[in-house]
C-alpha cells in the first residue's frame, strides 16, 4: 500500500460504521473507525482491524512475529524503525532523527486514539 488505509466500507461492501464519540468509542463491541482529530487519517478499532474484510485478499496486518522477523532482518530494532520510516518532516515530527527509509518502506504516523476519546501520535509524538 501507498498511504495509510482510508475506507469507509468493508470489501465485501458493507458499511464500517464511524463512531465520533468517545464514550461509545471506549465501549464498542463491533469494528468501526473514527478520523484522527479531523485529518485525513482514518483509525480502525481491533475488532475492524481483526477482520479479513478490511483488506483485499491476500494482505493482513502483520502479526509481531512477522514484525520481529522484519526487524531482525534489517538489523535490529535499535536500527530498524528509522531504515523503515520516511524521511523529512512531514509526516513527523522534526528533527526526526534515524529515519533513513534505506528499506524503501517509507512508514509515516498513522495515530491512535485513547480509550478516553484523546487523540496522539498523528505526527510520530507520543506524550
Amino acid at each position: 500500500m501507498a498511504e495509510n488505509l482510508r475506507i469507509t466500507k468493508y470489501y465485501d461492501g458493507t458499511d464500517i460504521p464511524i463512531v465520533y464519540d468517545y464514550t461509545t468509542w471506549a465501549n464498542l463491541t463491533f469494528g468501526a473507525y473514527c478520523r484522527f482529530s479531523n485529518y485525513e487519517s482514518y483509525l480502525f478499532n481491533w475488532f475492524a482491524v481483526n477482520t479479513v474484510k478490511l483488506y483485499p485478499t491476500g494482505w493482513h496486518v502483520p502479526s509481531d512475529s512477522e514484525w520481529t522477523i522484519l526487524s531482525t532482518y534489517l538489523g535490529g530494532e535499535s536500527v530498524a524503525g528509522g531504515m523503515i520510516k520516511e524521511t523529512g518532516t512531514t509526516h513527523w515530527r522534526s528533527p526526526n532523527t534515524g529515519a533513513t527509509n534505506e528499506s524503501g518502506f517509507s512508514a509515516i504516523a498513522g495515530g491512535a486514539r485513547e480509550y478516553d476519546g484523546r487523540y496522539y501520535g498523528i505526527d510520530g509524538y507520543y506524550g
